[in-house]
């Protein structure tokens, strides 16, 4: 197997950025500066950073099957309330004493 080398001749390695930093430059782009910008200062590539905006977007927006769950807890959630409601009502109910 071959080692790839960049045009100087020194073997090519990839950078590895943390998560904190990649929402870092994403959080700053969101912010309102702009991705060019925040790219240049962080010695970044702009399409890099367009990546990770995507990347971050897709992980923020539910997924269709997500949305259904959501729909479905909260309708659980509504019902136990209800229930929980009823439930009280009920035990003040019986808590009172006899009217003799």
């Amino acid at each position: 197997m071959t080692e790839k080398l960049n045009p100087g001749g020194l073997p090519a390695t990839r950078k590895k950025y943390t998560p904190a930093f990649k929402a870092e430059c994403v959080r700053q782009v969101a912010a309102g500066a702009r991705q060019t910008d925040v790219a240049r200062a962080q010695g970044i590539s702009p399409a890099l950073l367009g990546r990770w905006q995507r990347q971050a977007l897709d992980q923020a927006v539910p997924s269709s099957a997500e949305r259904e769950e959501i729909k479905q807890l909260r309708a659980t959630l509504k019902r136990v309330e209800m229930e929980r409601d009823i439930l009280k009502k009920v035990v003040t109910i019986f808590a009172q004493p006899p009217h003799s």
